[in-house]
C-alpha cells in the first residue's frame, strides 16, 4: 500500500472538540454532548498510542478529513477488527486519504493480532468499498471485508455530499 504524506493517528483528548464536525457528518442530530460522551470511552494516550476500541483520525493540510471508529472484537478463532463510522471528508484527495486511513486500521489490526478487517460502510460510498474490498488478502497485509450498511427509513443516503455513516451502538 502507498505510504502518503497524510497523517493518521488515534484520537487523544486534545482533539476531542476538533473531531466533532466530522462526526456531525455523520450524524447531524448528534451533539457536541453526546459526542464526548461516545468518544470519551475511546480516547487514546498519546496519538501514537491506539486503543483496541478507538478512533482513527486522518488529517490534510492541518484540518482533519478522516475519522475511523475501530473496536477488536474476539471471534471463535481470532480478534476481528471492525471498522464503522467511517467519514472521509476531502474533496480533492480523497481516495488517497481513505487508503491511509484503511492503513492506519491496519496497523492497529496487525498490531491486535486480528485476523482480517470487518468495515462497515454506507451505500454512498460504492468508490471506497471497491478500493477497500480485499477478502482474499491478495492487496492488503489482512483481508479486508467491506458490507454495506442498511439505510434508516427516515434518511436518504442517495443526497449525502460526504461518504458517511450514522453513529450507531452496536447490538
Amino acid at each position: 500500500m502507498p505510504v502518503t504524506n497524510i497523517p493518521v493517528y488515534a484520537l487523544t483528548k486534545d482533539r476531542l472538540d476538533l473531531a466533532y464536525p466530522l462526526a456531525r457528518e455523520a450524524t447531524r442530530e448528534l451533539s457536541l454532548e453526546d459526542w464526548r460522551r461516545f468518544a470519551n470511552t475511546r480516547l487514546a494516550t498519546g496519538p501514537d498510542d491506539p486503543q483496541p476500541s478507538g478512533i482513527l483520525l486522518a488529517e490534510r493540510g492541518g484540518y482533519l478529513r478522516g475519522l475511523a471508529v475501530h473496536d477488536i472484537i474476539e471471534t471463535e478463532s481470532a480478534p476481528v477488527l471492525l471498522a464503522s463510522n467511517i467519514v472521509v471528508f476531502d474533496s480533492t484527495r480523497e481516495q488517497r486519504l481513505a487508503l491511509d486511513l484503511l492503513g492506519g486500521l491496519l496497523r492497529i489490526a496487525e498490531a491486535s493480532r486480528c485476523v482480517r478487517v470487518h468495515v462497515d460502510l454506507p451505500r454512498s460510498s460504492h468508490w471506497l468499498r471497491a478500493r477497500w474490498s480485499d477478502p482474499g488478502g491478495r492487496v492488503f497485509r489482512l483481508p479486508v471485508e467491506c458490507f454495506t450498511m442498511p439505510v434508516p427509513a427516515d434518511r436518504d443516503d442517495d443526497n449525502a455530499a460526504t461518504t458517511v455513516v450514522d453513529f450507531r451502538r452496536r447490538t
